[in-house]
């Protein structure tokens, strides 16, 4: 993997800062740290001396270094965020200046997270926002955040061919139950944006219609990095090149993974599920065509400048403008599978109906 990050050094670091954070215990005692600086969920780990599935940037390996790292509020602390979208309308002030104007508000990250543990297997954030829009909307939208993250159980547990599929696999899973809610109903819209770093080194699986629709939001795609195949697209997360891409809502179907291996030679495979709802308008949009929405999944590979690391990007339901709604629940899933390669691809087949 890119970095080696284990539960020892994340929650050293944590420690030191007097950063708030609960361990969530998952299935086969692997576990997730929820961090009430940034909102993150870090892991999964499956041991506390194992390095965390997702990525984690390589300055938490280091005390002095990470303390200032911290202190500084910047974004880029790894492991499962949640940011407010449409990044263009909040975060940009002028798109035909992107980069020089790009301004992420500090209320979305690191944020001013109230964390606690309502009930044993319960962690739960919450925080409020009062946010300036820009390009697609002006104004001020105030907004309160609520995030209940739980254990999930196997999505395969129904099947006859379960024992024999998961033999020897290891399982983990969990589930992020996000509310949205507006101060006030009005023109400007507003949607959940659920980011995962991940390890480099692996691939995307997308399930997607042969006809799929995608932008590029920075330089132009191309094969050597993406392939799109009759029944799914497929992305190579390198952390070495940079690109975004988003797909429309219409052409895919709620659930990806991505497929990489562990030093020691076993895979993995980690499973976003959400309720993608192509009704909704999904008010992302690329700096240099507006008008151009309707992108649920959005997929970052870093060229290395911020550490080398993929993002799997999904949105949840839009609020305000059209919907005619001012607040919504959404549900996020995270299924991991860990073992044996030839399992894991099977399994693969099982929940994204592609052959690794």
């Amino acid at each position: 993997m890119n970095n080696r990050i284990t539960q020892q050094q994340l929650l050293a670091r944590l420690d030191e800062q007097g950063k708030g954070y609960r361990i969530l215990p998952l299935q086969d005692r692997v576990t997730v740290v929820v961090s009430q600086h940034g909102g993150r969920i870090y892991g999964p780990f499956l041991s506390a001396g194992s390095e965390s599935i997702f990525w984690i940037p390589a300055v938490f390996a280091d005390a002095e270094s990470c303390a200032a790292f911290l202190d500084s509020g910047d974004w880029n602390i790894g492991g499962d965020r949640i940011w407010i979208a449409p990044e263009i309308q909040y975060n940009v002030k002028d798109r035909t200046d992107f980069w020089n104007t790009y301004d992420l508000p500090a209320q979305v990250d690191p944020g001013r997270y109230q964390l606690e543990q309502p009930a044993p297997g319960l962690v739960k954030l919450t925080q409020e926002m009062t946010l300036q829009t820009y390009n697609v909307a002006e104004g001020e939208k105030a907004l309160h955040l609520e995030r209940v993250i739980q254990s999930a159980a196997d999505p395969l547990r129904k099947l006859d061919c379960h024992d024999d599929l998961i033999k020897d696999v290891l399982f983990a899973g969990y589930e992020q139950v996000i509310t949205i809610r507006e101060g006030e109903l009005d023109d400007i819209i507003t949607e959940v944006w659920s980011l995962i770093q991940l390890n480099p080194g692996g691939e995307l699986l997308i399930p997607a219609s042969p006809r799929v629709e995608y932008s590029d939001y920075y330089e132009p795609m191309d094969e050597t990095v993406q392939t799109i195949y009759p029944n799914h697209v497929r992305l190579k997360v390198t952390g070495d090149r940079r690109y975004k891409v988003g797909y429309k809502a219409a052409q895919v179907f709620g659930r990806l993974g991505y497929y990489n291996q562990l030093e020691d030679g076993r895979a993995y495979l980690a499973v976003r599920n959400f309720f993608n709802n192509p009704t909704v308008p999904y008010g992302e949009e690329p700096a240099d065509v507006p008008g151009r929405q309707g992108h649920s999944i959005h997929v970052y590979n870093d060229d290395g400048g911020f550490g080398g690391f993929g993002e799997l990007e999904v949105n949840g339901l839009t609020i305000g403008g059209e919907t005619g709604n001012s607040s919504v629940t959404d549900r996020f899933l995270l299924w991991l599978y860990v073992g044996a390669v030839e399992q894991v691809k099977e399994i693969a087949v099982h929940l994204l109906g592609v052959d690794v």
